[in-house]
């Protein structure tokens, strides 16, 4: 929370300096009191090109932040006040982690708690809409993008795939982004086979109306938007595509066995079908043995749930997504 690239978080007069470095993923203690002159803070590292971006902090600040983290487990904090860390931990805390950017979430819904948990009550709201999340497409286009960075998308990703997806998207093809959000996946995949055309659509609105300027200002002409429902697909649209590419959004739906179904009759009969998607079970007793999962189901509580107004299930699971597939 300190600093939103986690560069180095350094004390305004001498005192202790904590840098983190992206490729080399170590700290180091700079200016530290007498005690601790040149002492390492990690116990570990690998080299020391620096892709850190300095920032000044109070140390009294950073003492306390120490404490937060130190407590939960994250840091290692010993009797002389030195800091370390498992290389492990430290690969989650830099920007480019999936999991540290889940826990930015709790910005995006911690003053919405009223209205949430008035969606518990028999008489209460069935649930909370898209308005009252502005920031919610911004967030999940930042965790797009944490993949995006780390898995060389969408080069890699397509030819994972096989069947010579690749290749087709090279010479042309017709594609079906459902529930394209603010259009972080299609931006990348366009540009990347712009011989192929792309027919996009999404139930918000409003991220519809930005994507569809945001790619004029691009100059992405391959990309089509449109304000769309999965399981009302157009009738023109019946047995017309031959690749659908399916991201972040089937766990979202209250009813992914129809979505799926609706989605199939716009599929040509040799056509693709690839969904990335949160792999979670349906079996909330054996999904709960994953530490992992308070922070999966607080999302889903506090924005899955109340979008789609999901008050008997939470995570529909892979079982259930392969057997619609």
């Amino acid at each position: 929370g300190i600093n939103a690239e986690y560069g180095s978080l350094q004390d305004s007069k001498p005192g202790l300096s904590y840098q983190l470095h992206e490729d080399g993923r170590w700290w180091t203690t700079r200016g530290a009191p007498e005690r601790h002159q040149g002492a390492r803070a990690w116990m570990w590292k690998r080299h020391t090109r620096d892709r850190g971006r300095s920032e000044d902090c109070k140390e009294r600040w950073v003492r306390e932040w120490i404490g937060v983290l130190s407590s939960a487990g994250i840091l290692t904090l010993d009797e002389d006040m030195i800091v370390s860390c498992d290389k492990e931990v430290v690969e989650n805390l830099l920007p480019s982690s999936e999991i540290l950017h889940f826990f930015t979430a709790l910005e995006m819904f911690v003053d919405k708690e009223p209205k949430v948990g008035a969606c518990f009550k028999k008489d209460g709201p069935p649930g909370v809409g898209y308005d009252d999340f502005p920031t919610f497409q911004a967030w999940m286009a930042g965790w797009s993008h944490c993949r995006i960075v780390n898995q060389d998308f969408p080069i890699s990703y397509m030819k994972m795939v096989g069947g010579g997806l690749h290749e087709a998207l090279q010479r042309g093809i017709k594609v079906l982004e459902p529930g394209c959000g603010n259009g972080t996946h299609v931006i990348e995949v366009a540009q990347k086979y712009p011989n192929s055309s792309f027919t996009c659509f999404d139930i918000d609105t409003a991220a519809i109306a930005e994507n569809k300027v945001k790619f004029e200002k691009l100059e992405i002409t391959n990309v089509s938007f449109e304000v769309g429902d999965f399981c009302n697909l157009k009738p023109e649209w019946s047995n017309s595509f031959d690749y659908l590419m399916i991201f972040d959004c089937m766990h979202d739906l209250p009813h992914p066995e129809l979505a799926m179904k609706g989605l199939r009759g716009a599929l040509k009969d040799n056509g693709v079908v690839t969904m990335l998607d949160i792999l979670a079970s349906s079996d909330m007793h054996k999904q709960t043995r994953d530490p992992f999962s308070a922070v999966e189901y607080n999302f889903s509580l506090h924005t899955v749930c109340p979008f789609l107004l999901l008050v008997e299930v939470l995570v529909w699971g892979h079982v259930g997504a392969w057997s619609w597939l």
